[in-house]
């Protein structure tokens, strides 16, 4: 377990150090406001990227790591499914960015529209980790990488036009979905046969369903802020905004490689004082990692932001602080997500997520339009500790309080 963890920690890692390396040249050469462009493009296909897959991702890594010949059945049967959903969704939003964004906007949605396909096809990845075979996920994404950083690097340095930029938004889950693809087929026996077709997909859309209102709510309230602020304020602030969530977001990749290596054998435990046990450890972790690394930045923060990003930029170190401690409770609350998926709490995360969802927009709106992107930031804490906390706290006898409270206690 902690050795497939381990892989995928240094799989996010290369891909964080690289991304927030190249990224920082790409936003020095484009200004904030270009940035902002870019990034408000990226934040619809999120929603895009969720309707595709329709709460297939959590229910197809629960079916691989309970059964694995099972899960692959369910994951392939279903690809037909997630491209019927990727084409309406798609469709709807390129077609607001040519009616209702400029031109840079809208080429650069079609370039995420593209990457965003090969992303929602991949359930490869999905099936390395359930098999802790994250090292292939780990060589496959820095491959990929390394040829979008040097296209990256080649047009930010040349300083070649803002347009060619799109080349390597798609080279990122493109090199690595074929490669993986190749080693799937040639690794893996799978029945090819077209029975039980209909079970399936039956099955993706009854359980999806109870998922993706709460998934599509999860992208409403993370995702609402960026677009207030490209509406309300301006693209440059969003660019701002954009880098203090990379920058005190970015260690998360760390603990989400702990989280998926810890459930991959939470799903296959079924000893409950066991379960809880591993529950309470991951929880330690990130309030651990969280508080490490918000003394990182308090110490180190500024020159950070200035070495790479520039003065334009330097408005982003006001927030990232908040944006850190956002992100620990966005992780704790990612482990209360995956426990519930666990007890098959489907009903209660969609209720649970429409909520907060329907709690978010007004907020969200309230607080940009009085403190800009100060309350952006402040609404991005406020409600994952919502989320986290109260809003799970009712689910199946208060499970998920006693598990906050089994934290603090010392054994």
């Amino acid at each position: 377990m902690y050795s497939n963890a381990i892989w995928i920690m240094l799989e996010k890692s290369v891909n964080i150090i690289g991304l927030i390396y190249i990224n920082s040249l790409m936003a020095k050469y484009i200004g904030p406001d270009n940035f902002g462009k870019i990034n408000i493009a990226t934040s619809l296909f999120i929603f895009v990227q969720t309707l595709s897959w329709f709460g297939g991702q959590n229910i197809i890594f629960k079916r691989m790591s309970e059964r694995a010949r099972s899960g692959i059945s369910l994951a392939m049967h279903t690809q037909n499914q997630r491209r019927f959903f990727f084409l309406i969704s798609s469709s709807a939003v390129l077609t607001y960015l040519y009616f209702f964004t400029d031109l840079t906007v809208f080429i650069f949605g079609v370039a995420n529209c593209i990457a965003t396909y090969y992303i929602v096809m991949d359930f490869f990845s999905i099936y390395n980790n359930t098999q802790l075979k994250s090292k292939i996920n780990t060589i496959t994404n820095v491959i990929g990488l390394s040829l979008a950083l040097m296209a990256r690097f080649y047009i930010s340095h040349f300083e070649l036009p803002i347009y060619y930029l799109t080349i390597p938004i798609i080279i990122i889950p493109l090199v690595p979905y074929v490669m993986r693809l190749v080693y799937f087929r040639q690794t893996t026996a799978v029945n090819e046969s077209s029975k039980g077709a209909v079970m399936y997909n039956r099955h993706m859309l009854y359980t999806g369903g109870a998922l993706i209102l709460s998934s599509i709510s999860a992208d409403i309230y993370t995702q609402i802020s960026s677009i207030f602020l490209a509406k309300m304020i301006s693209y440059s602030n969003l660019g701002i905004y954009s880098v203090a969530l990379t920058i005190g977001g970015a260690w998360s990749f760390i603990v989400l490689a702990l989280i998926t290596s810890f459930f991959s054998k939470i799903y296959n435990e079924k000893n409950q004082p066991a379960v809880d046990e591993l529950l309470i450890k991951i929880n330690r972790i990130v309030i651990l990692l969280s508080l490490v690394v918000l003394g990182g930045f308090y110490l180190f923060g500024d020159d950070f932001i200035h070495l790479l990003y520039g003065n334009k930029y330097m408005g982003s170190a006001e927030i990232i602080p908040i944006i850190i401690i956002g992100t620990m409770f966005s992780s704790l609350g990612t482990i209360c997500y995956r426990y519930m998926i666990k007890e098959s709490g489907y009903n209660y995360l969609a209720k649970k997520m429409f909520l907060c969802c329907v709690l978010t927009v007004p907020f969200s709106w309230l607080m940009i339009r009085t403190f800009g992107i100060n309350g952006a930031a402040y609404c991005f804490l406020i409600v994952e500790i919502l989320s986290c906390t109260l809003l799970n706290y009712f689910f199946k006898n208060k499970t998920i309080i006693k598990m906050h409270l089994n934290i603090f206690k010392m054994r």
